[in-house]
């Protein structure tokens, strides 16, 4: 702790002895605060969940942290905050204090957190970088009252923002349900001290999109995590026996002529450049010489639930590389996560059961526009953007339409249409309607079908169709969920991500969680199966067998200072039909060849053990690990040509030396045998290196260095040990390997005082290596420099 009020004192250019007054300050006035008989609390544990605004008409707060400014002594004080995990319904391990003010222009946050048994963990980091480092809270506000979909304001310690929307149906498996991507603009400042911490949140009605209406009533939760404990407690109670947990949320009642005013934010752009690529003859990298270019971002509220957004020239040089995966016997293609901003905030209406809109699928948009807000009970969302994939051709344009209802407390319905259209070339098309239904308040039912319509122009169109259901039961200890896709051949997704086609699918799991005691050795654990089937579509209708079978078992387990892992025993099979092998052959050339082997019996009962983990009890590292062995096929285009061994193992480290600084070392390693003589068929590593330092809240430091080693063999003939070639009428083609190893650098520096308002200056450089790690006669393959400046104008 002695550490952490240094580093608060430096950073506030504070002495030691000052920080300290500073921090008794905070408590104090929290203790006076506490005497003041105007004052109102509200107790979540004692159900006291309707806080009628504390409206104050001009407060004199100053977000600093300190909590001493007078307007506190008569905002409401919400108290008696209760754990949800790892044990639901106690009362929480140390005490949180929230108290609120609503005035005719902000919502205002004073957050007092007791932490004496440990101090709190906080780092000075980036914007949404910290949650799974730092203690945090989260302010929650469900400004449409509709339980579906919130504004989500997070701190840390020093106060350090992080915010997103929080969308019912939207997460994985694993967390709470919340697209951190969009970044919104409100003010926040935190202190520490030997008993806690303190922070002042100011979030602008400008800011927040709500009804228009005279009299409204708005959800209301604050979260609190402990990091160091992995303890997670609510104002309002949260039970997992429930599906939506903005449902149990609170509520702040009878907020009256709340009105934004007047919304608009110009963000112009500006960017200069200079890339060198390799030159022919081999000098070395040869600049295009620069260049510059000018671009615009607008944001214009056409009421207070409805915005437009514009953007022109769009630049994203400042985005992270994407993290290299590994690729060397991938059936189908890699999903990569969209990073660009336009296309991050305020999209989360696009999110359905299957990927139908993946806006990566637009790549160098030239201009793009949205519209999004909420209507009465329907959100809406438009995105139409003119996409330049190749230089001289026609531009492909997108135009993404959705809307989605509520329906009773919890559920929707919804329709989405897409079109990509080169004009003059081809065209895609996909209209779809989906569902979500919460029954019971415990069980989530969603449906999803879609049909496209693509192919050239002045040809015949295909058709296409797909559908999917799926249902879960949410529960504190029996969790289940099942789902069903089916999908035809000629189904494409021009706008989407869909990895197959012209299968259906079956699967099911189930978990049963025994909790134990807070601070036990073991908190929970327990046991869970899969299993999953999927058949070539004709073959499912004609009630014939799977052509994929996957079964296994998985115990979890997490232990007293947020230390966990999952160990997984995993069984499959294929069972491909052989006349899908009509196009492989193997001999000795490509003038002497006879079908491949048929070894369909080698692509049954493949069995699998894995073993994943995670350590974030240490103040200064969090330590995750994985690991496994499985039998799997050698695949090439889509089907099993061998089967072998594949061992795969990844190791990551985040470091935190101090409060500034932080740095992930991390690498992912797979080797994969042959069957048919264990030799190395193929093999890949990936380290990745990348140190952030933060010079004060919004200037920092960023450089990652990554290296991609992957290696794959020739395709042999899992018998004869022959070569593999594909054969048309016309010739044949030998399947053979590859070797590439190729790393990268990347330095930037930003100045970041606000999203929209930067300063960024970045450099990369690509390299290419003779062999794995040799650094041999290294060749630089390309490398960039920009400068980008902008300015968010909000009026």
């Amino acid at each position: 702790m002695f550490k952490s009020t240094l580093l608060l004192a430096a950073l506030v250019q504070l002495s030691p002895g000052q920080a300290d007054l500073d921090a008794q300050s905070s408590v104090a006035s929290v203790t006076r605060a506490r005497s003041v008989a105007t004052a109102v609390e509200y107790s979540g544990v004692a159900r006291q969940l309707s806080v009628p605004a504390p409206v104050m008409a001009s407060p004199d707060i100053s977000i600093d942290g300190r909590l001493d400014d007078l307007a506190w002594e008569t905002a409401a004080i919400l108290t008696g905050f209760s754990q949800y995990q790892p044990v639901e319904g106690t009362a929480a391990s140390e005490e949180t204090m929230v108290r609120m003010i609503v005035t005719d222009d902000a919502l205002y946050f004073a957050i007092r957190a007791e932490d004496a048994n440990g101090g709190p963990r906080a780092t000075l980091t980036q914007r949404d970088g910290y949650g799974r480092s730092d203690d945090y809270v989260r302010v929650i506000l469900d400004t449409f009252n509709d339980q579906r979909r919130a504004y989500v304001f997070m701190v840390n310690p020093y106060g350090i923002q992080g915010d997103g929307l929080w969308v019912e149906g939207g997460g994985g498996r694993f967390g709470d349900p919340i697209d951190w991507s969009p970044d919104f603009l409100w003010e926040s400042y935190g202190r520490v001290d030997s008993a806690g911490f303190s922070a002042e949140i100011k979030i602008p009605l400008k800011t927040l999109r709500f009804p228009k209406a005279d009299i409204q009533d708005w959800g209301l939760q604050i979260q609190r995590t402990i990091r160091r404990t992995g303890y997670e407690s609510s104002w309002a109670p949260i039970t997992q026996e429930r599906a939506n947990k903005l449902e149990q949320a609170g509520s702040l009642t009878g907020l009256r002529g709340l009105d934004a005013g007047l919304f608009m934010e110009i963000n112009p752009t500006l960017v200069g450049s200079r890339t060198g690529e390799s030159a022919t003859d081999g000098s070395g990298l040869a600049s295009d010489g620069g260049q510059g270019e000018v671009g615009m971002n607008l944001t214009y509220g056409l009421t207070s639930n409805l915005t437009l957004d514009g953007t022109v020239n769009p630049d994203f040089s400042q985005v992270e590389a994407d993290a290299g995966q590994i690729a060397v016997n991938e059936r189908f293609a890699l999903f990569l996560p969209e990073r660009r901003p336009f296309f991050l905030e305020g999209t989360d209406v696009f999110n359905m059961p299957k990927r139908l809109v993946y806006t990566r699928s637009i790549v160098n948009p030239v201009g793009a526009a949205k519209i999004s807000g909420k209507i009465g009970a329907l959100q809406v969302a438009y995105l139409g953007a003119v996409d330049e994939v190749n230089s001289g051709a026609s531009n492909p344009v997108v135009n993404l339409m959705r809307v989605r209802g509520d329906v009773g407390s919890s559920s929707s319905i919804g329709a989405v249409y897409t079109d990509r259209t080169e004009p003059g070339v081809d065209f895609n098309r996909v209209m779809g309607a989906d569902a979500r239904f919460v029954l019971g308040g415990r069980y989530t039912l969603e449906m999803l079908a879609a049909g496209s319509a693509d192919g050239a122009v002045g040809a015949d169109t295909n058709w296409g169709s797909m559908f999917s259901m799926s249902a879960r039961r949410s529960s504190r200890t029996l969790s289940m969920n099942a789902s069903f896709e089916d999908s035809s051949d000629d189904f494409r997704a021009g706008s989407g991500f869909i990895r197959r086609v012209g299968v259906s699918q079956l699967n099911g799991r189930t978990s049963y969680t025994f909790r134990g005691k807070r601070g036990a050795l073991v908190e929970s654990w327990g046991p869970s199966i899969d299993a999953d089937a999927t058949w070539l579509r004709e073959d499912f209708w004609a009630g014939g067998a799977p052509q994929e079978t996957d079964f296994g078992a998985g115990l979890s387990a997490s232990f007293r200072g947020n230390i966990g892992g999952f160990l997984n025993y995993g069984r499959r099979g294929f069972n491909f039909n052989s006349a899908l092998y009509d196009g492989f052959f193997s001999g000795p050339s490509e003038n002497a060849v006879v079908p491949v082997s048929e070894g369909s019996e080698l692509y049954s009962g493949l069995h699998s053990l894995s073993l994943r983990s995670w350590i974030s009890s240490f103040e200064t590292v969090r330590i995750s690990l994985g690991g496994g062995w499985n039998q799997t096929p050698i695949f090439s285009s889509g089907l099993p040509l061998d089967v072998g061994e594949r061992w795969s193992g990844d190791l990551g480290f985040t470091f935190y030396p101090t409060g500034s600084i932080q740095a992930e070392i991390g690498a992912r390693h797979v080797t994969i045998l042959r069957g048919l003589d264990g030799s190395t068929y193929s093999q890949a590593t990936i380290p990745r290196l990348q140190a952030r330092y933060q010079v004060s809240r919004a200037l920092y430091v960023r450089g990652i260095g990554e290296y991609s080693s992957q290696k794959r063999g020739d395709l042999l003939d899992p018998v004869t040990g022959e070569q593999v070639y594909t054969c048309s009428e016309q010739e044949c083609s030998a399947r053979l390997g590859s070797d590439r190893h190729d790393f990268r650098v990347e330095g930037l520096l930003g100045y970041e005082p606000s999203p929209g308002t930067v300063v960024f200056f970045g450099y990369t450089r690509q390299f290419r290596d003779t062999s794995a790690f040799s650094f041999d006669e290294v060749q630089a393959v390309r490398d960039g420099l920009f400068l980008k400046l902008s300015y968010r104008f909000r009026m």
